[in-house]
């Protein structure tokens, strides 16, 4: 069947077609205009059309490098349905490498934005009405905060069974059920036609990671194919089965001092294994240790060496049992960093 035509901003685009549209945002007080750039590729069959997005943080610029070297595959020429593309969602945050909009509020927790609303609810309003009205599929790229550090993951609901496909699909090392409903998760219960829709998160806030760049790129292929908008014939490396995680927790400073962490993200820690050690900054003999609460896997952690009491230091996915995914053995040492096993 033919792809019908696509209006986006005013412009119509046929099928076959691959263009570049810029799309006017609200003004800002200088009134100089400013536009979101969304790549689309028409295709010339009909199909699912999918939304890949980076950037709703401006500060989080890893979304930006997966959607910059997945646009430039040439399987893409081939595609059934719709590939909509936006590298950076939050234009003003990036120019200032900030995480929020002008009016200082976080564009994540604005949608679906109203027309008569604030700076960022009015331009997750455009986004709604310009973007998400035509979509079927959604993949929504992060990453941590700045200084936390995250390991490659999904998050979506398990509530809704299409959403949990393509979080499998992905095949990230590990998916995390979350009930939130905050930023692009909004469009699981969007009516009248939900749209499934997953988070991929991958390192620091201003830090490329290359790992999981092109992890990320490898996942949203494998999807496009699982949904028919790719070939299932076009070959790809086999990749384990990713771990379902249904709860993880931040450990957290005890005491404020110089931080030591003895884990990177993706390790496998046991309960009551040593994570971390904390000294005082001033010379004293003071230290305190840190230990493992659970089993689990590190899939966050601060990198800032000195912090404050409460402030977190690693965040453990707990993992209560494992199924159609090989774990690495944990160490048996914390002093021996090299030994240590992560993905």
């Amino acid at each position: 069947m033919r792809n019908p035509q696509l209006k986006i901003s005013n412009i119509t685009i046929q099928p076959g077609e691959r263009i570049t549209v810029a799309l006017p945002t609200p003004e800002i007080y200088t009134c100089a205009p400013i536009y979101i750039p969304i790549h689309i590729i028409h295709g010339k069959k009909a199909g699912p059309t999918l939304l890949i997005c980076g950037a709703i943080h401006g500060d989080e610029i890893n979304g930006v490098a997966i959607t910059q070297r997945l646009l430039k595959l040439r399987l893409l020429n081939m595609i059934r349905g719709t590939l909509i593309v936006i590298p950076t969602m939050n234009i003003y945050g990036m120019m200032t490498m900030s995480r929020n909009l002008p009016d200082r509020r976080d564009l994540e927790g604005s949608f679906p934005g109203s027309n008569t609303g604030s700076f960022a609810s009015r331009l997750a309003n455009l986004l709604t009405e310009e973007i998400f009205q035509h979509i079927t599929h959604c993949i929504d790229l992060h990453t941590g905060e700045p200084h936390i550090s995250k390991f490659p993951q999904i998050k979506t609901s398990t509530n809704h069974p299409e959403a949990t496909q393509l979080a499998y699909y992905f095949k990230a090392p590990v998916i995390l059920n979350t009930q939130s409903s905050q930023g692009l998760l909004w469009l699981l219960n969007k009516e009248p036609n939900k749209i499934p829709t997953i988070i991929y998160e991958t390192g620091e806030a201003l830090r490329l990671d290359l790992r999981g760049i092109n992890m990320g790129v490898r996942g949203i292929v494998r999807v496009m194919k699982n949904i028919d908008m790719l070939s299932s014939s076009l070959k790809g490396k086999r990749i384990p089965s990713s771990i379902l995680i249904e709860s993880e927790t931040w450990v957290r400073a005890s005491s404020s001092g110089l931080c030591e962490v003895f884990h990177n993200v993706g390790t496998f820690v046991k309960k009551g294994m040593k994570l971390a050690r904390i000294f005082d900054p001033f010379g004293t003999e003071q230290k305190e240790e840190i230990f493992s609460p659970v089993d689990g896997i590190v899939i966050a952690r601060n990198q800032l060496p000195i912090l404050n009491e409460g402030e977190p230091i690693l965040q453990i996915a707990e993992i209560r049992k494992v199924e159609r995914f090989h774990l690495p053995k944990p160490a048996s040492d914390c002093k021996s960093r090299s030994k240590h096993k992560s993905w």
